[in-house]
């Protein structure tokens, strides 16, 4: 059997027998059936129950079904109501049509056939238990990735209702506090998840590249240009482009943006024809951009115009338990890389966490993390959490009551670690330790691993 719908059903039925037959038969398909001998009666339990769906006979003494439907229809009209009788005379049809009853059954009842009425009336209602379980399970998701922390819950609310719109988006907040994670995750509850998401960060951009990056070029554009090459915002038509740092735009770029954003139009550098673009456009920022445009630094119709919306990030020392939360995350996702048991966060490392400024914030606090998976045993203990977030302290020789490795050996301990838990594969430690391969390959000829 499978499971029943979650829908309340009021069934009105003057005859015991049929009404004891037709009760069981509905109890059977959905979750909760409460019954009446009359119409006064269900109209008493209907104010009680609040039931989504309503079955009713007709023809019943004290009140009949079409009385008790007109009222009903005056307290909740949205509320589907379906009628049997074994009386088909035009005047009840009539009747019941002016009362904009969903539909009626005609008696002797055909269970099945009643139950499918039943289910074609409730699905408005299964529609939104449907819709409000995915905003149940939106909302624990977004709480799991971002925090449950009264800041962030507030940041969690205006992602989901920006998300909505194709409003431009600006995000501001400190270095490494997950700016492009939130990006990320609006365009990934948007009406645009299933078209490109994709991220432009300028200031890591030779500046005369930046415009051909953007806008493409054509064929014999500049020296070197062999072929045309569509640029980002074209990449991201039909989803949506994310400037990492549009503060480091150059005056000029940020008037080309300006122009492509109003007009969703824009030239290839070296081009004569305008290609057009529907990109959402979302920008973040660790400066303030309203103190930017106030010193010049920033245009301000470029301001206001991706500035439709704006969220601010609270930096990690403010976000209370989500740093703990966060942390043990994290454990648990580089264990499961490393394939070992995600070690327990103990009461002491716990404290140690909340102690620490997070400059770094959220990728900080990432970073701490990973150390922390591959330097403790079963228990990230609060001396563990000392060695991997402090900054190395000069120990005198034979003196080490301070209990702090000097940075050099601890990072010896980090490659060492990570070449163990990848079985010897460089490219993959080094991406673990979220460092480039050619540096990695440094760090093993110094420490002669």
């Amino acid at each position: 059997m499978d499971e029943k719908a979650p829908v309340t059903i009021l069934y009105v039925e003057d005859e015991p027998a049929l009404r004891a037959r037709i009760r069981i038969v509905l109890e059977m398909h959905f979750a909760r059936v409460v019954v009446a001998a009359n119409g006064k009666e269900g109209l008493d339990l209907f104010s009680r129950e609040l039931p989504d769906v309503v079955v009713s006979d007709i023809m019943m003494p004290i009140m009949d079904g079409l009385d008790m439907a007109r009222s009903i229809r005056e307290i909740a009209p949205e509320t589907p109501v379906i009628l049997t009788t074994a009386f088909t005379e035009t005047g009840y049809l009539l009747k019941a049509i002016e009362l904009g009853v969903s539909a009626y059954v005609r008696k002797p009842l055909d269970c099945r056939q009643l139950v499918d009425t039943v289910m074609r009336a409730a699905t408005p209602h299964l529609q939104r238990v449907e819709l409000e379980k995915a905003r149940r399970h939106e909302q624990a998701s977004l709480e799991l990735l971002l925090g449950e922390s009264p800041a962030m819950l507030d940041v969690i609310r205006q992602a989901q209702r920006i998300a909505e719109t194709d409003f431009s988006v600006i995000i501001q907040g400190e270095t490494g506090g997950g700016k492009s994670h939130l990006a990320a995750l609006i365009h990934g509850l948007s009406r645009r998840r299933h078209h490109p998401f994709v991220t432009v960060t300028v200031g890591s951009m030779p500046e005369p590249l930046v415009e051909s990056q953007l806008f493409g070029h054509v064929k014999g554009a500049f020296t070197g240009a062999t072929s045309a090459k569509r640029g980002l915002f074209e990449e991201a038509h039909g989803g949506t482009l994310f400037f990492d740092d549009i503060d480091c735009a150059s005056p000029s770029i940020q008037a080309k943006i300006l122009h492509a954003v109003e007009e969703k139009l824009f030239f290839p550098v070296g081009g004569t024809r305008q290609v057009a673009v529907d990109t959402r456009i979302i920008a973040a920022s660790n400066r303030d951009l309203r103190s930017e445009v106030s010193s010049g630094s920033f245009r301000e119709d470029l301001y206001y115009r991706l500035g439709d919306l704006m969220i601010t990030l609270p930096p990690l020392r403010e976000r209370g338990n989500d740093i703990a939360v966060l942390a043990q995350k994290f454990l648990n996702e580089v264990s499961l890389e490393l394939n070992r048991i995600a070690p327990r966060m103990s009461p002491d490392a716990i404290l140690q966490l909340h102690r620490h400024s997070w400059p770094g914030n959220v990728r900080e606090l990432k970073s701490a993390m990973k150390r922390a998976a591959l330097f403790a045993g079963e228990t990230v203990t609060g001396q563990d959490m000392i060695n991997v977030m402090s900054s190395p302290q000069q120990v005198a020789p034979g003196d080490n009551s301070a209990g702090v490795q000097p940075l050099e050996e601890l990072k010896r301990h980090a490659v060492r670690e990570a070449l163990a838990a990848t079985g010897g594969k460089k490219m993959e430690a080094a991406r673990l330790l979220e460092v480039d391969y050619s540096s990695f390959k440094r760090m093993l000829a110094r420490y002669n691993l």
